[in-house]
Protein backbone atom coordinates (compact mmCIF):
# COMPACT_ATOMS: atom_id res chain seq x y z
CA UNK A 1 0.00 0.00 0.00
CA UNK A 2 1.20 3.09 -0.31
CA UNK A 3 0.36 7.14 1.29
CA UNK A 4 -2.06 8.14 -1.24
CA UNK A 5 -3.85 4.36 -0.39
CA UNK A 6 -3.78 4.85 3.35
CA UNK A 7 -4.78 8.44 3.03
CA UNK A 8 -8.08 8.00 1.06
CA UNK A 9 -9.02 4.87 3.05
CA UNK A 10 -8.75 6.99 6.17
CA UNK A 11 -11.08 9.42 4.28
CA UNK A 12 -13.29 7.15 3.83
CA UNK A 13 -13.45 5.99 7.04
CA UNK A 14 -14.17 9.66 8.49
CA UNK A 15 -16.68 9.74 6.03
CA UNK A 16 -18.58 6.82 7.00
CA UNK A 17 -18.08 7.74 11.12
CA UNK A 18 -18.63 11.22 11.28
CA UNK A 19 -19.45 12.60 7.78
CA UNK A 20 -22.98 10.99 7.45
CA UNK A 21 -21.90 8.44 5.06
CA UNK A 22 -22.77 10.46 2.32
CA UNK A 23 -23.21 8.53 -0.90
CA UNK A 24 -20.94 11.30 -3.49
CA UNK A 25 -18.24 11.08 -1.16
CA UNK A 26 -17.92 7.65 -0.67
CA UNK A 27 -18.37 7.21 -3.97
CA UNK A 28 -15.12 9.78 -4.85
CA UNK A 29 -13.29 7.85 -2.26
CA UNK A 30 -13.88 4.19 -3.75
CA UNK A 31 -13.20 5.60 -7.44
CA UNK A 32 -9.43 6.45 -6.11
CA UNK A 33 -9.13 3.61 -3.62
CA UNK A 34 -9.88 1.30 -6.86
CA UNK A 35 -7.19 3.29 -8.78
CA UNK A 36 -4.96 2.87 -5.90
CA UNK A 37 -5.41 -1.29 -5.73
CA UNK A 38 -4.08 -3.17 -3.10
CA UNK A 39 -4.16 -7.06 -1.79
CA UNK A 40 -6.65 -5.85 0.97
CA UNK A 41 -8.71 -3.52 -0.81
CA UNK A 42 -11.71 -5.53 -0.65
CA UNK A 43 -11.37 -6.85 2.80
CA UNK A 44 -11.08 -3.04 3.80
CA UNK A 45 -14.08 -1.72 2.11
CA UNK A 46 -16.07 -4.57 3.50
CA UNK A 47 -14.10 -3.41 6.66
CA UNK A 48 -15.64 -0.38 6.59
CA UNK A 49 -19.89 -1.07 6.28
CA UNK A 50 -21.77 0.61 9.04
CA UNK A 51 -24.60 -0.42 10.47
CA UNK A 52 -25.03 3.33 11.51
CA UNK A 53 -24.64 4.71 8.19
CA UNK A 54 -27.38 7.22 7.44
CA UNK A 55 -27.81 6.05 3.58
CA UNK A 56 -27.65 2.41 1.97
CA UNK A 57 -26.73 3.68 -1.18
CA UNK A 58 -23.19 4.47 0.17
CA UNK A 59 -22.83 0.97 1.70
CA UNK A 60 -23.66 -0.87 -1.03
CA UNK A 61 -21.05 0.93 -3.05
CA UNK A 62 -18.32 -0.46 -0.86
CA UNK A 63 -19.95 -3.87 -1.25
CA UNK A 64 -20.50 -3.35 -5.32
CA UNK A 65 -16.64 -2.46 -5.21
CA UNK A 66 -15.36 -5.29 -3.18
CA UNK A 67 -17.06 -7.84 -5.13
CA UNK A 68 -16.01 -6.02 -8.27
CA UNK A 69 -12.26 -6.88 -7.54
CA UNK A 70 -12.63 -10.74 -7.51
CA UNK A 71 -10.91 -12.54 -10.53
CA UNK A 72 -10.99 -16.11 -9.66
CA UNK A 73 -15.09 -16.34 -9.25
CA UNK A 74 -15.81 -15.64 -5.49
CA UNK A 75 -12.25 -16.74 -4.44
CA UNK A 76 -10.71 -13.33 -3.15
CA UNK A 77 -14.29 -11.82 -2.01
CA UNK A 78 -14.96 -14.93 -0.20
CA UNK A 79 -11.98 -14.99 1.85
CA UNK A 80 -11.97 -10.74 2.27
CA UNK A 81 -15.65 -11.67 3.78
CA UNK A 82 -14.57 -14.08 5.73
CA UNK A 83 -11.03 -12.22 7.12
CA UNK A 84 -13.29 -9.29 8.27
CA UNK A 85 -16.81 -11.27 9.32
CA UNK A 86 -16.35 -11.64 12.94
CA UNK A 87 -15.43 -7.77 13.47
CA UNK A 88 -18.61 -7.12 10.78
CA UNK A 89 -20.79 -9.66 12.58
CA UNK A 90 -20.35 -7.95 16.14
CA UNK A 91 -20.14 -4.12 14.52
CA UNK A 92 -22.75 -4.12 11.68
CA UNK A 93 -24.82 -6.93 12.30
CA UNK A 94 -27.66 -6.07 9.85
CA UNK A 95 -24.52 -5.61 7.05
CA UNK A 96 -22.96 -8.89 7.58
CA UNK A 97 -26.35 -10.35 7.40
CA UNK A 98 -26.68 -8.72 3.84
CA UNK A 99 -23.49 -9.55 2.54
CA UNK A 100 -24.05 -13.21 3.74
CA UNK A 101 -26.94 -13.73 1.65
CA UNK A 102 -25.86 -12.21 -1.12
CA UNK A 103 -23.29 -15.10 -1.36
CA UNK A 104 -25.38 -17.76 0.22
CA UNK A 105 -28.03 -16.86 -2.57
CA UNK A 106 -25.56 -17.88 -5.41
CA UNK A 107 -24.38 -21.71 -5.86
CA UNK A 108 -20.94 -20.66 -6.90
CA UNK A 109 -20.56 -18.02 -4.29
CA UNK A 110 -22.03 -20.28 -1.99
CA UNK A 111 -19.73 -23.21 -2.53
CA UNK A 112 -16.80 -21.73 -2.21
CA UNK A 113 -17.82 -20.20 1.06
CA UNK A 114 -17.98 -23.43 1.91
CA UNK A 115 -14.54 -25.09 0.84
CA UNK A 116 -13.53 -21.57 2.82
CA UNK A 117 -15.43 -21.99 5.70
CA UNK A 118 -13.89 -25.80 6.46
CA UNK A 119 -10.65 -24.54 7.01
CA UNK A 120 -11.21 -21.29 8.29
CA UNK A 121 -10.56 -20.41 12.17
CA UNK A 122 -13.36 -20.83 14.73
CA UNK A 123 -14.29 -17.66 15.32
CA UNK A 124 -14.99 -17.31 11.60
CA UNK A 125 -17.35 -20.00 11.84
CA UNK A 126 -18.53 -19.26 14.79
CA UNK A 127 -19.71 -16.04 13.60
CA UNK A 128 -21.27 -17.41 10.19
CA UNK A 129 -22.88 -20.42 12.11
CA UNK A 130 -24.58 -17.73 14.31
CA UNK A 131 -25.28 -15.27 11.26
CA UNK A 132 -27.07 -18.48 9.37
CA UNK A 133 -29.08 -19.28 12.56
CA UNK A 134 -30.16 -15.22 12.31
CA UNK A 135 -30.93 -15.60 8.71
CA UNK A 136 -32.90 -18.70 9.09
CA UNK A 137 -34.83 -17.29 12.20
CA UNK A 138 -35.77 -14.58 9.42
CA UNK A 139 -35.91 -15.88 6.14
CA UNK A 140 -37.09 -19.74 6.15
CA UNK A 141 -36.73 -19.77 2.53
CA UNK A 142 -32.90 -19.87 3.06
CA UNK A 143 -32.79 -22.90 5.14
CA UNK A 144 -31.89 -25.01 2.18
CA UNK A 145 -28.97 -22.46 1.09
CA UNK A 146 -27.61 -22.28 5.10
CA UNK A 147 -27.15 -25.81 5.63
CA UNK A 148 -24.42 -26.54 3.51
CA UNK A 149 -23.01 -23.41 5.14
CA UNK A 150 -24.21 -24.44 8.65
CA UNK A 151 -22.53 -27.82 8.22
CA UNK A 152 -19.01 -26.59 6.67
CA UNK A 153 -18.89 -24.09 9.65
CA UNK A 154 -19.33 -26.82 12.19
Amino acid sequence: MNAKYDNELQTLRREIETGGARTLVIDACVDVLLAEGGKSLAADLLSMLSDKAEYDEGMFTLVHAAESLDVAPYVSYVSALLSVFPALFTSSPRWASIILMRVINGDASRHELVRQLRSAPAPVKESVRVMCARINEVSPEFLSKTVPVTLAAA
